[in-house]
């Protein structure tokens, strides 16, 4: 009876899948298939199942070693954008009437114009930029020692994109798809465990997977 249970579990167990969050749903891609859901505003769902076919199996040689990792990057990078802008085609933005310029704005409209105020503004952007980053990375570092320099430039990156990452988290749209995140990976754990896909048996599995390209 324990090795019938052991072999049935082993058996149960999936990898040939993977997923990306949507706005308001979830794509799953498998070997054969991809598959994307869509809560709509009225809360039926949309769904659009379609047959893979992987780029090595219409041309061989971009399956060959280092070719096959750069366009299989690049298929999943397009079919991630079309599922996304697929998603966002149920929820048209609200139409808001546009601000009031403020003083500043009208102040450099009169002397510039507004293309010469655009380009005042970029080009200010791009020096500041520049000096940012020249400063905090180059000119700062240079009098400390090569450790003490690259530990710093290391804890200033993560605490960047961490700090980016809390910012994102608070706004609502994107809270909302790292929800659905979540639920992505819940539902991969739960259907590689070999469970029947219900809402029960999803909402016990972890949020975390191990194979998250975005770990």
């Amino acid at each position: 009876m324990p090795n019938e249970t052991k072999q049935s579990c082993a058996t149960a167990y999936k990898t040939m899948i993977g997923g990306q969050a949507l706005i308001e749903g979830i794509m799953m891609l498998g070997p054969e298939k991809k598959a994307v859901v869509v809560r709509k505003p009225d809360g039926g769902l949309e769904e659009q199942v379609e047959e893979r076919v992987l780029i090595k199996d219409k041309h061989p040689a971009l399956g060959l070693p280092l070719l096959r990792g750069v366009f299989n990057f690049c298929s999943s990078l397009a079919n991630g954008v079309k599922a996304l802008m697929y998603s966002a085609s149920f929820f048209p933005e609200d139409e808001e009437e546009p601000e009031e310029p403020s003083r500043f704005e009208l102040w450099l409209d009169r002397h510039l114009g507004s293309e010469k105020a655009a380009s005042f503004f970029i080009t200010v952007a791009v020096v500041l930029g520049i000096v940012f980053s020249v400063g905090l990375f180059i000119l700062l570092p240079v009098p400390l020692p090569m450790w003490l320099r690259n530990l710093l430039e290391g804890v200033v990156r993560i605490v960047i994109f961490m700090g980016y990452l809390m910012l994102c988290s608070h706004m609502k749209d994107i809270r909302r798809v790292f929800q659905y995140h979540g639920a992505e990976h819940k539902t991969i754990f739960c259907y590689e465990h070999g469970l029947p896909l219900t809402v029960e048996n999803v909402r016990i599995q972890p949020r975390h997977h191990p194979r998250c390209g975005t770990s």
